[in-house]
């Protein structure tokens, strides 16, 4: 080929290789820091509504506005409905798994036998010596956190889970674990015949009650609550901490926003988002932010006219009034079923490797765009898990 048709050849297949393969440019780009941020039961549905509950306007969210946006499948092994521990398994190992497993392959029978560990990007990231985190105002224990850094044929192994926090399978374990479910956990702990206090100080690390206990120049963190806290201060004591280690860091934050009990569940998203922006904003280009919900939740807009009260009707529901989850709700513009659903989520992005989250997704692929945003290559290849 001669030289002028060499270059023109070149230079059309630039100008034409789709994004993501190896001749984008893009592609070169590598995350030193990789947030995940998860809406427990944050479905399209209830993105739309706290839109439009926080600002009367159906796209005023941050995470509506994020430059890279994908829809995901979210189906567990055996089922089209996923629970938080497949669904979280999926997104973290890159593994579909049974309902009620967390991070064992679908060979796992829940509460009868163990499938194959699977590594999960927590782990991924231990293994490489960056600094770890898990942020939640749902219980250190609960599916979502614990899909991170447990394997369990039952998410309700409370006990079995949380200890797994201080035996790591690789590096030294999450660096920071705030979370609620103090008392609760301590409880199912004794109940096997060990304190949580003494495992975390055999550990090396004190079980703290508040993040304004933790150090200035603390490198390690473990925060357990009893009931509702401010997630916002939480998150900024995380990545503070993780910040300093020059290798990296990965840091997952969850918000439950089950809209079983309606206000709260809308009101925690709008909150949740103004983190994500807060986060987002203060992010450097060697960062990958990253939006998602495990599943979606029963909740529709069905009426409504622009300027109307979203919520209209709820006061005079006495027990959803009072913050009680609630089966089922009929608002004059809003109707609930309180269960998971199985549509398609919202994934939305920011930063090195963003670019990847596009199209119609599988939640196992979203795994795939933070480890390949790293530059690191699946284990798994390698016969490894």
């Amino acid at each position: 080929m001669r030289p002028t048709a060499l270059l023109t050849f070149l230079l059309s297949l630039a100008l034409t290789t789709p994004a993501g393969t190896q001749l984008s440019p893009r592609a070169a780009a590598r995350a030193r820091h990789v947030m995940l941020f998860l809406a427990d039961a944050g479905g399209i549905p209830t993105i739309h509504a706290a839109s439009l509950l926080a600002s009367g306007s159906p796209r005023s969210l941050f995470v509506q506005g994020m430059p890279h946006v994908a829809l995901v499948d979210t189906s567990a092994a055996d089922a089209w409905v996923t629970d938080s521990a497949a669904g979280m398994t999926a997104i973290v190992t890159g593994r579909k798994t049974n309902n009620g497993v967390l991070s064992q392959g679908p060979d796992a029978i829940r509460k009868e036998t163990d499938g194959a560990p699977l590594q999960s990007i927590l782990e991924y990231a231990e293994a490489r010596g960056l600094s770890t985190g898990i942020v939640t105002n749902d219980s250190a224990a609960g599916a979502t956190p614990a899909a991170l850094y447990a394997k369990a044929n039952d998410r309700g192994k409370a006990a079995e889970i949380i200890l797994q926090a201080f035996s790591p399978r690789h590096g030294d374990g999450v660096d920071v674990l705030i979370g609620g479910g103090r008392t609760a956990l301590a409880k199912a702990v004794a109940e096997t015949g060990r304190d949580l206090s003494a495992v975390a100080s055999a550990a090396n690390r004190a079980l703290l009650t508040d993040v304004s206990e933790v150090p200035a120049d603390a490198r390690r963190a473990i925060v357990l609550y009893d009931g509702e806290f401010d997630l916002a201060p939480a998150v900024r004591t995380a990545r503070a901490v993780l910040a300093r280690n020059p290798r990296g860091s990965f840091l997952m934050v969850e918000c439950d926003v089950h809209t079983d009990r309606l206000r709260r569940g809308l009101e925690r998203m709008v909150a949740f988002d103004r983190i994500i922006r807060e986060a987002a904003a203060d992010a450097g280009s060697d960062t990958l932010v990253l939006f998602t919900a495990d599943h979606s939740f029963g909740l529709r807009v069905h009426q409504g006219a622009t300027g109307t009260n979203l919520l209209d009707g709820l006061d005079a529901v006495t027990e959803a009034a009072n913050d009680a989850s609630v089966k089922s709700l009929r608002l004059p513009n809003l109707s609930m079923d309180g269960t998971h659903t199985g549509e398609p989520v919202m994934a939305a992005a920011q930063g090195p490797g963003s670019f990847r989250v596009r199209g119609y997704l599988s939640n196992t692929d979203l795994f795939g765009v933070m480890l390949r945003a790293y530059g690191w290559r699946d284990q798994r290849s390698a016969g490894h898990q």
